[in-house]
Order: structure tokens, then C-alpha cells, then sequence
């Protein structure tokens, strides 16, 4: 670890009291050079399935010591329950209503916003990005800022996990001497779940083709509220008895990810560049695994599929082993690496910087924990959390309704409160209803459907898309 200055250390101290009227931005960008920021993305992973999150049983030993060199956010929550209006947020730092990249005829993020990697390339920093769903890919505007894209999309879902770590892995090396930020991607834990050997039957020992009524006849049935479901998505498990085989099939994912960050991370070790980085590991949804009735994939805005990871590991292994309880959101990203990096932070943006809770100060500021889902105006869904509340308003062919959780004492959102909570229901209702545009309750305009060939439209549709 490098010498702290006398600066540093200052500020440090300062954090420890609690601001004490310093300037958490300031103190969080140090007097350091421009440090390597990398992000690990890993689609489709809960927020509650992580070792260091207490999950009992389930190995992540790499991100556990990422988030024991870090800070772990334990309440952080995504913008939207599926992949392409959450990175969207991610990369901009608006809700999906501002920046309109929701899907269906508005599927395009419009060259009109200034997104994460633009606003580092404008500083000279080198960009770069491995993705392995094209949600995240140039069709769909998503590439925006970066100089470098590998698109392994098209590549076979056993073997993307893999291609993007040798790529982050050859990136580093080659920008090791320049400031550079780096995206990487992996898939590997969404559906369908196919970790490769040895990780395929590290929690499953049991037979999930042995006689009984196959899974898929429920999955297909009304029991299972997913959209999409005859498109596909569950082919899969064509065969398969026991329900258990596909929640640990899941687990198997997530540990075989857990193994592809551990090799990223070794790597900037070997290149003398861990400790200077700024590391930023998050998720971009999370997945229901039977919850409200819901199996396998990601549709609503319920807290399974939206609560998520963050860790942030800063320069220097400051703040190590940090655990933040406030409610934040991934829109927060944007401005805290842009404070982190000492780049000016644009006016407007719906998420805020984390320098103040990274640094144990007092902080005034909240997060906006909104959740959205929906490209069409008359189908769509929001989420709010204002702890422990978390509100869930679903709207169908003009049909509304608002489902009530207390995340302190039911973290499965399990008991819907909202006829007993009429108070809270009220409260919540008008909140919601701040950030709902009656005439355009999805987008505020503007936005574009993709063109995609019918082999990419196929491979999505079997993805639950």
C-alpha cells in the first residue's frame, strides 16, 4: 500500500469525525494521480447472494475479499428489473423515464445524453468494454464513449465468461502506463443457468430428471406470473423434475462468476495496479427464483430483482471493510466515479454522489431508490423504496394496484401490507405519484426501435426478452 500523505491523512481524519464541514467530493478525489477505474458488471445477480451479504453456503470468496478492500453497500437498489433500461441509468445517471431507453419502440439511448464513458474519454482517459448481450452493444446506443468494444454476444453462453475476462485481463495490460476505464460484462449468471465443470454441480447432487411432473408444466402455466414464457425461455429445463435443480444451478453461476473476478482482480495485482484502482462491482438487476410467483428470470420491480450489489474498493484501500446500511441507487454510480476522478459532475442527473457515506461523513443528500419498468403506456410497473417501506405499483390496460413491504422485517417482501398499512399506502402512493407523468407514464419522449435481424430477436426471446 502506498505512503499515505499528510493530506490524506487529514482527510481520513476528517471523515472519521464526520465532516465536520468538509467537502466530501474533495476529500474523496484525494491528491492522488488519475486512478484506473474498472467496473464489474455481472448481470443478473442479487443483491442477497453473495457470501459477504450472509448468504450461508453459496462460495464468492473473491468478491468477499473485494468487498473486505472496500466499501459494501447492502442497501443499493437498481433502476429498472432488466438489463437495458438499468445500464442506461448506469451510464447516464437519470431514471429510465428521463432517459427513455425502456424497450419496445423506445429501445435506443439517444446520442443526445452524455454517458460514463464519454465523459472519461473527454478527460483522456482510455475506454474500453467487454459485454456479452447486445442490450449492452452499439445496436442499441450502448457503446457510446468507448474507444474499445468486444461484443461477445453472439459467442456461446458456456464460453462468454471466459472471453470477457481475458479481455479485461489483456486490457489492463495494455493501458497499464495511461489512465484508463474499463466495463466488464459477464452474463454468466442469467438464465439460462449452464455454469461450466466443475462449478455445474458444485450445489447440486441430486437428480433433477428423476421421475415426477415436469417443472415446465407449471412454468407454462398460470401459476407462473413471468411474461414471455411460451417464447422459449424455458426450454432449458425441458425434462427436469425438481424445482431445486434450477435455484442451484443459479448459485453455481453465481460462483463460477465470483472465480472469473478473481482472475481479473489477479491480474491487476500481477500489474501493480489493484491498489492504485478504482474498482466498482455492481449488478444491474437481480432475479426472481420463484418469489411472487415468478420463476427464472426478471419482470417486476419486486425486491429480488432489483435489490443488487455495489461494492466500491477506492484508491489505496481507503475505507476498507466499510458496510453502508442507507438506501442508494445504481444511478449513483455516474456521479460518484465522476467525483472519485475529479471530473465536474453535470447538473440534473437523478442519482447523487457517495462520497459522503464512502467516507463515513455526514451526508444531507438521499438517494432516488426508483425502479421502473415498461415501454408501453399502458403497461408498465414502478418501485420505490423509502426505508423500510417498499412500495410496488403495478399498471395493466388501465388496471392499478399498490403492493406494500416492510424490507426491516420481511427482506423477502413476502407479506404484502398495503390492507393493513393504509397510511404508509397513502404516503408512498403520493410519492410515487410525483414521478409519474399521466400522459407518458414511461418515457419523456423521444427514443427509437432497434432493427435486429430475426437470429438476434430469437436468441432474446429465449433469453425471457
Amino acid at each position: 500500500m502506498k505512503t499515505m500523505t499528510f493530506a490524506l491523512f487529514a482527510a481520513v481524519a476528517l471523515a472519521a469525525l464526520g465532516g465536520c464541514g468538509a467537502d466530501p467530493a474533495a476529500e474523496l478525489r484525494g491528491d492522488g494521480p488519475s486512478p484506473p477505474v474498472v467496473l464489474l458488471a455481472i448481470d443478473t445477480l442479487r443483491g442477497d447472494h453473495l457470501g459477504c451479504d450472509g448468504m450461508e453456503g453459496l462460495r464468492t470468496p473473491r468478491i468477499d475479499a473485494l468487498a473486505a478492500d472496500g466499501v459494501r453497500f447492502s442497501r443499493c437498489y437498481s433502476a429498472a428489473p432488466w438489463t437495458l433500461p438499468s445500464f442506461a441509468s448506469v451510464y447516464t445517471g437519470l431514471r429510465p423515464w428521463r432517459h427513455g431507453t425502456v424497450g419496445g419502440p423506445r429501445a435506443v439511448l439517444a446520442d443526445s445524453f452524455t454517458t460514463l464513458a464519454e465523459h472519461f474519454a473527454a478527460a483522456g482517459y482510455a475506454t474500453g468494454a467487454a459485454v456479452t448481450i447486445n442490450y449492452v452493444g452499439p445496436d442499441f446506443g450502448m457503446t457510446q464513449g468507448f474507444e474499445r468494444v468486444t461484443d461477445f454476444s453472439t459467442s456461446s453462453h458456456r464460453d462468454q465468461g471466459l472471453k470477457v475476462t481475458n479481455e479485461g485481463r489483456k486490457l489492463a495490460a495494455a493501458w497499464r502506463d495511461r489512465p484508463f476505464l474499463m466495463l466488464l460484462h459477464w452474463f454468466d449468471v442469467h438464465a439460462p443457468y449452464a455454469p461450466p465443470a466443475p462449478f455445474d454441480r458444485m450445489y447440486y447432487q441430486g437428480d433433477e430428471k428423476a421421475p415426477g411432473a415436469p417443472i415446465t408444466d407449471m412454468l407454462l402455466s398460470d401459476a407462473n406470473r413471468a411474461p414471455n414464457s411460451a417464447g422459449g425461455m424455458y426450454d432449458w429445463l425441458a425434462g427436469v423434475t425438481d424445482l431445486e435443480f434450477p435455484r442451484r444451478q443459479y448459485e453455481a453461476g453465481v460462483s463460477y462468476v465470483d472465480r472469473q473476478v478473481g482472475r481479473v482482480l489477479d491480474r491487476l495485482v500481477e500489474l501493480g495496479l489493484y491498489d492504485e484502482a478504482l474498482i466498482v462491482l455492481f449488478a444491474d438487476h437481480g432475479e426472481h427464483l420463484g418469489e411472487h410467483d415468478i420463476w427464472f428470470t426478471h419482470s417486476l420491480p419486486y425486491v429480488e430483482a432489483v435489490r443488487v450489489p455495489l461494492i466500491v474498493k477506492l484508491p489505496g484501500g481507503r475505507e476498507a471493510g466499510r458496510v453502508v446500511d442507507e438506501t442508494v441507487s445504481t444511478m449513483d454510480i455516474l456521479p460518484t466515479l465522476l467525483d472519485a476522478a475529479g471530473l465536474p459532475t453535470p447538473d440534473g442527473l437523478d442519482g447523487r454522489s457517495l462520497a459522503a457515506p464512502l467516507l463515513g461523513m455526514r451526508d444531507r443528500g438521499a438517494s432516488l431508490t426508483l425502479s421502473e419498468q415498461g415501454g408501453m403506456d399502458d403497461r408498465w410497473s414502478k418501485a420505490l423504496v423509502d426505508w423500510p417501506w417498499h412500495a410496488v405499483l403495478l399498471h395493466e390496460d388501465g388496471d392499478e394496484s399498490l403492493e406494500l413491504y416492510d424490507l426491516e422485517n420481511d427482506p423477502a417482501a413476502a407479506t404484502d401490507l398495503a390492507p393493513v398499512r393504509t397510511e404508509e399506502v397513502r404516503r408512498m402512493r403520493a410519492r410515487l405519484d410525483a414521478y409519474i407523468d399521466p400522459s407518458s407514464p414511461v418515457s419523456a419522449g423521444g427514443g427509437q426501435a432497434v432493427e435486429l435481424d430475426e437470429d438476434a430477436r430469437r436468441k432474446l426471446r429465449a433469453l425471457g426478452y
